[in-house]
């Protein structure tokens, strides 16, 4: 199927003001128009290991599913890919000293044909802005702000897996808690509305973290749906 529309992405990430090393991992497969991000957690740099190795194994189970000759029920395969990727993390946590109790959050987005899947574990979140500032997924966390659900940390996980339809000028982006935590939904609709261009608007959003003190590390990847006749920027 022929669908009108050219997809363009920007992905940025900032240590911040405090930590020494970046625990935040982003990765794109533009081909397969499949965007995922994690924010990794756990001692040392066993954060860094657990959303490196989740984004990656993430990112060849959609390659190879993709490889397929024909492609059906893209949310089912997406479900056991993440539930995949969560074993593998655990096993490694459980093969290292220095990995023990390592997880990651995990939040990522596809387009196929004319429907949008996104899924998530944890509170790294799915925006879409369409006039208005909509947040897609639901923090996986406890009222004292407790990651309650997280990759790796347990041989068994849960994703939250929604599809829905797109529209020509939807932008949406995939972030860390790193900027929600510090840039409301209101300043992140300003920017989104001052800003048309997506690097832009990425930049200034990591910039107003920052300027509101951005202790922890922070990454937004943002993919903007335009018509093919338009010249995207």
């Amino acid at each position: 199927m022929h669908l009108p529309y050219v997809v363009e992405s920007f992905g940025i990430s900032d240590l911040g003001l405090i930590r020494g090393n970046n625990e935040d991992v982003f990765h794109e497969i533009p081909m397969h128009r499949f965007f995922v991000l994690a924010d990794g957690m756990g001692g040392h740099n066993a954060g860094e290991i657990a959303a490196q190795e989740a984004v990656h194994h993430l990112s060849s189970s959609i390659c190879q599913i993709f490889s397929q000759k024909e492609i059906e029920d893209i949310p089912l395969h997406l479900h056991q890919a993440i539930i995949k990727a969560n074993g593998w993390v655990h096993q490694l946590s459980e093969q290292k000293k220095e990995f023990c109790g390592m997880g990651t959050t995990l939040c990522c987005l596809l387009l196929h044909q004319s429907s949008l899947i996104y899924a998530h574990v944890g509170d790294s979140r799915i925006y879409r802005f369409r006039s208005t500032l909509e947040q897609l997924t639901e923090d996986h966390s406890s009222s004292k702000r407790l990651i309650s659900r997280a990759i790796g940390t347990s041989p068994n996980v849960e994703p939250d897996i929604s599809i829905s339809n797109f529209a020509v000028n939807d932008i949406y982006f995939l972030c860390s808690d790193g900027l929600t935590d510090y840039v409301s939904d209101k300043e992140l609709t300003e920017i989104l509305t001052k800003h048309t261009c997506i690097k832009t608007a990425s930049r200034r959003m990591i910039e107003a973290a920052k300027n509101k003190g951005g202790s922890d590390n922070i990454t937004v990847l943002m993919i903007k749906i335009a018509d093919e006749k338009q010249n995207i920027s």
